[in-house]
């Protein structure tokens, strides 16, 4: 046997090696641009990837307007005749050159009558120099110039807006002028984008934090000239924005333009502005395949050692601890914590005298298969996730990072997978993030070939993702991932929270099917794990929602209410389970006893202090678990703005069902009727999460469905 995996191995070493490796494999550019703006510098840094630097415009108040001609009115000379000749000089934008007028009247007539908001005068005069303003209304304003105010550039911000038909220059002497401008608008400044050709625009990813600026508003053009009106932007959003757009459109150019306001030396800033496709960042979702295990052997949930109540769970009373949550799940994921083990890597520990009951290196008292034996007797599939991180077992403990760690992985593979029968899967690392990165594709390298070496567990890697590679968690694919310590890899590994920034900087959940969902980042790892590790499988092995209930409140911002957790909880499952996921696991069985922060009420009950009383979402996933246990995966029947419909078959008796919700982020139990298409006959139907009877009826090959964002599932004929 043992010299059949070596061929086995060797064949696919071979296989692996002779493939091109694409770190990036999983990235969606977004499309490149040339990029030009109305002033200042730095217009590389807009779409950098670096949502902290900036491009800043030049202020076009008090003076640099004049010299703009899509701020200057009397840069636009269509719009407007004089009365003089030889006056070009007073409107060509530079303020050193004048044209000489003779005294009397000189009368500036506009085509149509122009709003004016702001006028500027650089003259050189002996005589107070009186303009005035004529209203379409054939009302006046009067501003005057006088000589104690010779060469300098002298602003009127005017009472009101005017529509003016005249502006009328008078002096009782001659005078020269230097410059005179005009706004109609509020100062503006532009960044434009050439895509090159026309694109499919679907998404924009921006940054535009300013202080003073009034509005941004983004603009699209297929030619450069003529612009349509794609979206307003907050000037004062905070973070960097994922948006996606209610109806992607072709362009090239892409304009964002900043109204400031009427004030000196305000300048407009851009951090990043990124143009995608429809699908954005993630690209397209991978179509949809039969599912390899069933339900039952596919969802899992997250849990420790005691269960929350501190003592091995063979001393927990009947119907408690694995003995309660084998109601929800059959799949079990726990954090194995490596410094438990052992407290250096150069003095690894013996499994076998740990089972005899002699402790650990690290922990006297410690005997892990007492533990997990008892979570089999209850029928659970456990993973282990091997834990360790800088304030537990910090990176410089590893001397010789491949020698130790491919030494603990062939000790904790034969005992455990070999020898006791306890655990199928091995992540290599939880969430090392703040890890030296060397020394953890070091670790991950000896670690998986150590364990390879002695049996055939599943190893997976640390949880990764494969979309943003300037993710604040250091979590970027190709950071920890490369082609030599892939090799003993059986998939990947990623944890995903469907969390999004508002744009007052405060994080929140949203529901799955949002397109700004990291649950659609499964695209990333898809096109990864395809190029450089085909039929390798891809595990979530942490996903969930933050919600109150189980007399516990839930007040961070990221919390959702009882009944969206349970909602979106299965959404979210399913949808990852329709994506390809081969096992996801709940994060996490029960709240932590502490207060209300990010994940300590991710729980399908509370704490322990409430004695692990069952949110909705127990309630939920254990109906889930008994109407689809026994089901595959089968095929999407629809997947819209409108309704999501999943079918599933039971390969054994050939049974098939429809699970069916409305993607609702809000008004989570507000029902609509919806049509799916359909033509088998129903044998019977509930809800998965309230016990409320579902309306619907068959009528021209639809099944007409009263539904809300509560899934709701279907027996049927097929």
């Amino acid at each position: 046997m043992r010299l059949i995996n070596i061929i086995l191995f060797l064949l696919f070493f071979s296989t692996v090696t002779a493939q091109k490796w694409n770190s990036e494999a999983g990235l969606i550019k977004p499309y490149t641009a040339e990029i030009t703006a109305s002033s200042g510098k730095n217009t590389n840094y807009i779409n950098d990837q670096n949502p902290n630097t900036y491009w800043e415009s030049g202020n076009p108040l008090p003076n640099a307007y004049i010299s703009q001609n899509w701020n200057n009115l009397f840069l636009n000379y269509e719009l407007f005749r004089i009365n003089s000749k030889n006056t070009s000089a007073a409107f060509d934008g530079n303020t050193n050159t004048k044209a000489s007028f003779n005294f009397g009247k000189t009368e500036i007539s506009f085509k149509h009558p122009q709003k004016l908001l702001y006028l500027s005068v650089k003259a050189d005069i002996k005589d107070t120099l009186h303009i005035s303003i004529i209203t379409s209304e054939n009302k006046k304003v009067k501003l005057y110039y006088t000589p104690a105010e010779n060469y300098q550039i002298k602003s009127y911000a005017l009472p009101k807006e005017i529509n003016a038909k005249n502006i009328i220059l008078s002096s009782k002497k001659n005078f020269d002028i230097f410059e005179l401008g005009a706004l109609s608008h509020l100062p503006q400044e532009f960044v434009q984008l050439d895509l090159g050709k026309e694109q499919n625009i679907g998404w924009i990813t921006t940054r535009q934090l300013n202080v003073s600026v009034r509005k941004i508003t983004v603009l699209s053009s297929t030619d450069g000239n003529n612009w349509k009106k794609v979206l307003d932007l907050n000037p004062k959003a905070i973070p960097l924005l994922q948006i996606p757009l209610k109806i992607p459109f072709k362009a090239r150019y892409i304009k964002l333009v900043y109204n400031l306001p009427f004030d000196n030396y305000v300048k407009a800033r851009l951090w990043e502005f990124n143009i995608y496709g429809p699908f954005g960042p993630y690209g397209a979702p991978p179509p949809a395949r039969q599912s390899k295990f069933t339900y039952a052997k596919t969802f899992g949930i997250n849990t420790i050692w005691g269960w929350g109540y501190n003592v091995y769970s063979d001393l927990l009373k009947s119907g408690t601890g694995p003995g309660f949550f084998n109601k929800v799940a059959h799949q079990l994921r726990t954090y194995h914590r490596l410094d438990w083990d052992m407290k250096t890597p150069q003095n690894p520990p013996d499994f076998n005298t740990m089972a005899e009951g002699k402790g650990t290196p690290a922990e006297y008292w410690l005997n892990w298969d007492r533990e997990y034996k008892n979570w089999i007797k209850y029928g659970f599939n456990i993973d282990v996730t091997l834990t360790f991180k800088q304030d537990n077992f910090p990176d410089s403990l590893w001397k010789d990072p491949v020698a130790e760690s491919e030494t603990y992985g062939k000790r904790f593979g034969n005992h455990f997978y070999n020898r006791q029968h306890l655990v199928q899967t091995i992540e290599i690392g939880n969430e090392p993030w703040n890890y030296n990165l060397d020394v953890y594709r070091k670790v991950l390298l000896g670690m998986s070939k150590g364990i390879k070496s002695v049996c055939n567990a599943t190893v997976l890697p640390c949880a990764i993702q494969a979309w943003n590679p300037e993710d604040d968690n250091n979590n970027y694919i190709n950071k920890y991932i490369h082609q030599k310590n892939a090799l003993y890899l059986d998939g990947l590994n990623t944890h995903i929270y469907s969390y999004v920034f508002k744009e007052n900087g405060i994080r929140v959940a949203v529901n799955p099917e949002d397109p700004r969902s990291e649950v659609w980042s499964m695209a990333n790892l898809y096109r990864f794990r395809n190029i450089n590790m085909p039929g390798k499988s891809i595990y979530v092995t942490e996903f969930g929602y933050d919600s109150n209930g189980g007399k516990e409140d839930c007040t961070h911002s990221e919390c959702v209410s009882e009944i969206n957790q349970a909602a979106y909880g299965i959404r979210m499952a399913l949808i990852l389970w329709r994506l390809g996921a081969e096992k996801l696991y709940w994060y996490y069985f029960a709240n932590v006893q502490y207060s209300s922060f990010l994940h300590n009420r991710s729980g399908l009950c509370g704490s322990y202090a409430t004695g692990f009383a069952p949110k909705q979402s127990f309630f939920a996933f254990e109906e889930l678990l008994r109407v689809l246990g026994s089901y595959h995966f089968k095929d999407i029947i629809v997947e819209n703005h409108q309704v999501y419909a999943y079918l599933f078959e039971n390969m054994n008796t050939k049974e098939y069902l429809i699970i069916a919700w409305r993607p609702t982020s809000e008004n989570t139990e507000t029902e609509k009727w919806v049509q799916i298409p359909f033509t088998e006959t129903v044998k019977g139907s509930g809800n998965l999460i309230q016990n409320r009877k579902t309306d619907y009826f068959l009528k021209n090959g639809d099944l007409n469905v009263k539904l809300s964002g509560l899934p709701v599932y279907f027996k049927i004929n097929h």
